[in-house]
């Protein structure tokens, strides 16, 4: 018998044998590599993606939001109208990954505004908002606002106005007075849910209830609360300059964290006058209408 020849076919079977795990642990090795790769920054970014796409989608829903609205005033429609919005977008099914939430308010005093004629003569009033805030795990958080009319987008960066509200002002230079028309929206719930939270697709339903009409005189001071002041401000300033009335000519403007003060100069302004027409809108966030 050919020892030689044995020992030397086992020795070529365990190099083999070997050779062939560490193939295997070597191919084990790159898949966890490359998982590792896709998990640490494909994902990232994919979800990121996702997240945008979604705040995306609720700044069309609350855009389709204010068209019914608008559609329900313009009409007094009293039939409720559903719209919908999205809380959060979904995770990925084949990689770890977070789903992103988000929460839906009807906030009853989220606006407001105080006029002054003289001292001791005040008048204010309260608007309900809807509000929208994202609790994204990759993309920049967000919120949408509906008050009054318009849609305020709010993020880190800032605020702006996504939808400007329906506020106009008219200057007649012969006579030095200014007219101010506004329409505000004022969001009533209409039970006694006001919040919701989670994921998925929600109903906001919405009814035509009244419209209520009043015009003031000799506006000395307005005040807008409100926590977005410096959008407003801006707006505002950038309204008057539209008709040739001059900051520090013919007003003034203060602003602090939660509120916009304009003062109106006499003279040489000689009368400011208030169009206010309030609109209120029965609004539900829960499936259903309750009756």
């Amino acid at each position: 018998m050919n020892y030689r020849r044995i020992i030397r076919k086992r020795v070529t079977n365990k190099d083999e044998a070997v050779a062939g795990i560490v193939v295997a642990v070597m191919i084990v090795g790159l898949i966890l590599a490359v998982i590792s790769i896709i998990q640490t920054i494909y994902i990232p970014k994919w979800m990121e993606s996702r997240e945008a796409e979604h705040m995306g989608v609720v700044a069309d829903q609350f855009s389709q939001l204010k068209f019914v609205v608008d559609s329900q005033i313009a009409l007094k429609e009293t039939a409720p109208i559903s719209t919908s919005v999205t809380l959060g977008s979904r995770e990925l099914g084949f990689f770890m990954s977070n789903k992103a939430f988000g929460r839906l308010s009807l906030v009853s005093d989220g606006w407001s505004y105080r006029i002054t004629r003289t001292v001791g003569d005040t008048y204010e009033d309260f608007f309900g908002t809807l509000r929208y805030t994202s609790e994204n795990s990759y993309y920049l958080d967000q919120s949408y606002n509906y008050e009054i009319g318009g849609v305020v987008l709010n993020q880190t960066q800032g605020s702006v106005f996504s939808i400007k509200p329906e506020f106009s002002v008219a200057y007649n230079t012969s006579v030095r007075s200014v007219t101010l028309s506004w329409n505000c929206i004022d969001l009533r719930p209409k039970d006694e849910t006001t919040s919701i939270s989670g994921y998925g697709t929600y109903p906001v339903k919405t009814e035509y209830l009244t419209a209520t009409n009043s015009s003031l005189t000799l506006v000395k001071t307005f005040t807008i609360f409100t926590p977005f002041p410096t959008i407003w401000m801006n707006f505002l300033n950038d309204t008057f300059n539209d008709v040739n009335l001059v900051k520090n000519t013919h007003y003034t403007m203060t602003k602090t964290s939660n509120q916009v003060t304009v003062t109106f100069l006499y003279p040489p302004i000689t009368d400011v006058r208030l169009n206010l027409n309030k609109i209120s809108i029965i609004t539900q966030i829960t499936p259903g209408w309750t009756e």
